[in-house]
């Protein structure tokens, strides 16, 4: 679908630019991510929220895990400039009711779910977004964007755009997860930001450490070092409960395939921040982290259950804080756990506002099925006004 957009009372509401705005909704395959690659890379640096779950190359090697869901890629423009894009897939069934609608596509190693959009043009996208929602099947009456920043600029312009439409919008499930804020710590130590109790807990683990031989902090820097150190993380990953589960990483091929992508490019794009617990030279922790600045996300960490006594995970987390504050060029490192996790929620000191947002298309019957919805929601208490 590809067609010209004018949003009603446009002087009021969106720029006179808008009325060049267009979009197009195609499949997403190999062959579409590699033809706009270029245009693609463009927008990521461009992007006011640098989401790198969504940047192409990670996208190219996510195909595997997405194609179940037949994703659908949704690419917005102002004349020839694309200034935003979503994956997007259709499902069916929402607050227990049983209506079509688009949603993200995403999958279980994407932690956040923010489209990207060019700094500037976060108000041009949302028509943009809007005006092709309008103009998809009939049957799909909203759109839910998941897990996406709360309060960032690009679901501001969209809830603002939505106001000005008079279009019913709805925020829900939402949440925070640890993250830190460096720049609003400048001039403290991790241990001021730690209680007293933690403090004397992380001590008592390195001394358990200390008591079983020399502990050291190893920091990835070396390319002919990059397929050992990537090797050893995925086995030390795959180990304990995860092993046990089957949910670590080398349990699944295609997740396999995207973090050994995930390392590999991070690190030739200078985006890596590889590091490791050692106990007499044996690696014993591992956190990976990759930056898209202004914005880190810590992806996994790994630990040897033999040493869960010392809590060399803990210890890693800690000496990821320290590192962290003092890297002025990040706005903020996201933890990418669940909410409810306890430990970095005490080890870390800020949170990462995260929400769903569902966008109903224009029209009485629409309206109506979207009151629905919310009605539903709010019974399942997972709702608001957004």
């Amino acid at each position: 679908m590809h067609a010209p957009f004018t949003p009603p009372d446009v002087e009021r509401s969106v720029p006179l630019a808008a009325r060049r705005v267009t979009w197009q909704c195609e499949a997403l395959t190999q062959e579409v991510v590699e033809a706009l690659q270029t245009e693609w890379t463009q927008l990521a640096e461009e992007a006011s929220e640098k989401n790198v779950f969504q940047f192409s190359w990670f996208i190219l090697n996510s195909l595997p895990l997405l194609a179940s869901k037949a994703p659908n890629i949704v690419t917005i423009r102002l004349g020839t400039a694309l200034v935003g894009l979503v994956i997007v897939h259709r499902d069916l069934g929402y607050a227990k009711l049983p209506i079509p609608f688009w949603t993200s596509a995403l999958h279980p190693e994407q932690f956040l779910g923010t489209p990207l959009v060019r700094t500037g043009s976060e108000d041009v996208f949302a028509a943009g977004l809007c005006g092709w929602l309008d103009e998809s099947p009939l049957q799909y009456c909203f759109i839910k964007l998941s897990q996406i920043t709360a309060d960032g600029p690009v679901s501001r312009a969209i809830i603002d755009h939505c106001r000005r439409e008079k279009r019913a919008v709805l925020s829900a499930n939402r949440n925070s997860r640890a993250a830190i804020a460096p720049g609003d710590w400048r001039g403290s130590t991790a241990d001021s930001l730690l209680s007293s109790s933690r403090r004397k807990s992380l001590k008592r683990s390195m001394k358990r450490l200390l008591n079983q031989g020399d502990v050291s902090i190893e920091k990835l820097g070396n390319a002919d070092q990059l397929a050992n150190w990537t090797e050893q993380f995925l086995a030390l990953e795959d180990t304990g409960w995860k092993h046990e589960a089957g949910s670590s990483i080398l349990s699944c091929e295609h997740e396999t395939g995207l973090y050994r992508a995930i390392i590999r490019t991070a690190f030739k794009n200078g985006n890596l921040h590889f590091s490791r617990l050692c106990l007499n030279g044996e690696p014993i922790a591992y956190t990976l982290d990759i930056h898209a600045p202004p914005t880190g996300f810590s992806l996994k960490s790994a630990i040897d259950p033999r040493f869960r006594k010392a809590s060399p995970g803990v210890l890693m987390e800690y000496e990821t804080l320290k590192y962290y504050l003092g890297r002025e060029e990040l706005a903020l490192i996201d933890s990418c756990t669940a909410p409810d996790n306890a430990m970095l929620n005490e080890l870390w000191p800020d949170r990462q506002p995260i929400m769903d947002l569902a966008i109903s298309r224009k029209g009485t019957v629409y309206d109506l099925m979207f009151r629905s919805v919310r009605a539903a929601k709010a019974l399942l208490g997972r709702a608001e006004e957004a």
